[in-house]
Formats: C-alpha cells, sequence, structure tokens
C-alpha cells in the first residue's frame, strides 16, 4: 500500500490525473496533519523544497502548495523506506 495513499491522498493509479488539492479524509488524522505541516515548512526558505513550494504556490495558492510538498515528502518517505526494507526497523 502506497504512504500517500494511507494518508489520505485521493490519488486513483488507474488515472493519469490527481484528484482535487486536498487530502481525503481516509486514513490517520494524524498522519495527514504531519504530512501538512512538513509540506507547509517548505514555504520557509532554508527548505530544499522552498523553489518547487513557490511554483506550486503561484499557479494554485499556499495550501494546495503545501499539499503538493507533502505528497512528495510522503513519495520520497516511501521510496526510501521500500529500499530499506527490514533495516529500517533495526535497531539504531
Amino acid at each position: 500500500m502506497r504512504l500517500c495513499a494511507v494518508c489520505g491522498d485521493p490519488v486513483d493509479p488507474d488515472l493519469e490525473w490527481r484528484g482535487p488539492g486536498h487530502l481525503s479524509r481516509q486514513g490517520s488524522p494524524l498522519l495527514r496533519w504531519a504530512a501538512y505541516e512538513a509540506g507547509y515548512c517548505a514555504a520557509r526558505k532554508t527548505s530544499p523544497d522552498h523553489t518547487y513550494y513557490l511554483e506550486v504556490r503561484d499557479r494554485t495558492g499556499g495550501n494546495r502548495a503545501a499539499l503538493a510538498v507533502a505528497r512528495k515528502i510522503l513519495r520520497r518517505s516511501h521510496h526510501i523506506l521500500r529500499e530499506l526494507g527490514n533495516q529500517a526497523f533495526a535497531p539504531v
């Protein structure tokens, strides 16, 4: 299961387009909140995703830009965790 789907991202994998700029109310409310907050932190000038945030903000507005960055962060996290496999859960 995709990490974005667990968060409530309304993406239909059979379609080429994404749903409107909101997270559905499916999935963990705490995880949705954390993803949005992480995306909104991209508004800071020191964020690595700041340029992407500005591009999306100019097209769609601040809230949708934060959600777009949140999805990007979730996709990155999913790929990192999948690559690590069971090592991701090993004690440090």
